[in-house]
């Protein structure tokens, strides 16, 4: 098996926890370097994994023979690093949000196609079981014509961290907005054609977004519905999926598993039923007397596989594979963050 000669710049909580654990278990990987600013995190890789060291992005460049580089820097500077790594012949895999800007993703996307080099922006949500339970759900066709997706991240945290402040590229809608609004448009297999959103500093202590409320409709006619509120005492309802002809919500059970609760009914034993166009109502009533017979079906999350997101890196990287992530969705993703701030007034 071709190995890939990794390094990962920035050792943070996304970089030190789960990039660098799943490059040491994955024999497609080898990790030969890594890049931060803290001299006391190189060491503590260097202790850990036998790696160099580096503090300077450049130099790591120059003297490692890289195949691969993840990118978990903060926010500010993915568009720099990204571009200079594939400037020196190396593929990118970079973490979310892909910039702080739709601006500088397309710097990004262009350096890509100018040199040649894969990119690759990881969003892991779609790589979920809770997505893969959605997806199955909707292949089999219960709930009918998917026309509404609900979709709420909330609790209540009074961050005063660095993603609390606007000039590191924090607030919840690079954070959170960056996954779920790929989540969504990757569920409804569509780009945005309308786009509203309210945005608000409610519970941080700092002065970027902690509540985003964005509806989005897609090109193929579903609405989005996205709450990422960090300011509610009490959670909201994580998923609400609406069809012609049925529901889906997701419920913990009393024993703490997770479901996906689906209420529909079988077109083919629907009553038949005329529209009636008169004005005044027949015997004064508005009820039609549609009876309809309703199924309902309770499916575990615990049930589906999540997608190892390293498995999908190797077949892109390694093997020359079909993106798990193509560049220009994740570039949608930016472009449908950036018309949430303008119509937010943000």
């Amino acid at each position: 098996m071709k190995k890939l000669r990794t390094a990962v710049a920035g050792l943070g909580r996304i970089g030190w926890g789960y990039h660098i654990p799943n490059i040491i278990k994955h024999e497609g990987f080898e990790l030969v370097a890594v890049t931060d600013p803290l001299s006391e995190r190189l060491e503590e890789a260097r202790v850990n994994y036998s790696v160099k060291g580096y503090t300077d992005f450049n130099k790591l460049l120059e003297e490692e023979k890289l195949d691969l580089i993840v990118v978990a820097s903060p926010t500010p500077f993915h568009v720099t690093q990204s571009i200079a790594a594939m400037e020196h012949g190396v593929d990118v895999f970079l973490e979310k949000p892909m910039a702080q800007s739709y601006e500088e993703a397309k710097h990004i996307v262009e350096c890509m196609k100018k040199t040649g080099r894969k990119l690759m922006v990881y969003q892991p949500h779609r790589a979920t079981s809770e997505t893969q339970a959605i997806l199955s759900i909707l292949e089999r066709g219960l709930i009918g014509q998917l026309y509404m997706i609900k979709m709420a991240r909330s609790s209540y945290i009074r961050r005063n961290d660095w993603q609390s402040l606007k000039k590191y590229g924090g607030g919840m809608l690079n954070n959170y907005g960056a996954h779920h609004i790929d989540q969504l448009l990757y569920l409804a297999s569509s780009k945005a054609k309308k786009i509203s959103c309210s945005m608000r500093r409610i519970a941080s202590l700092g002065d970027a977004d902690d509540v985003v409320k964005a509806v989005i409709e897609t090109e193929n006619g579903i609405i989005l519905d996205l709450d990422i509120n960090m300011a509610s005492a009490i959670p909201l309802s994580p998923w609400t999926i609406m069809g012609s002809r049925g529901t889906v919500v997701q419920e913990r059970k009393s024993d703490g598993k997770v479901i996906f609760k689906v209420r529909y009914y079988k077109e083919e034993e629907a009553p038949a039923l005329e529209l009636f166009d008169q004005l005044a109502a027949k015997g004064r009533s508005y009820s039609n007397f549609d009876n309809l017979k309703w199924y309902e079906e309770e499916i575990s999350i615990s049930d589906f596989k999540p997608i190892d997101f390293y498995d999908k890196c190797y077949e892109y990287y390694a093997l020359n594979g079909h993106p798990f992530v193509p560049a220009e969705q994740t570039l949608e993703v930016m472009r449908v963050m950036q018309e949430c701030r303008i119509d937010a007034g943000w």
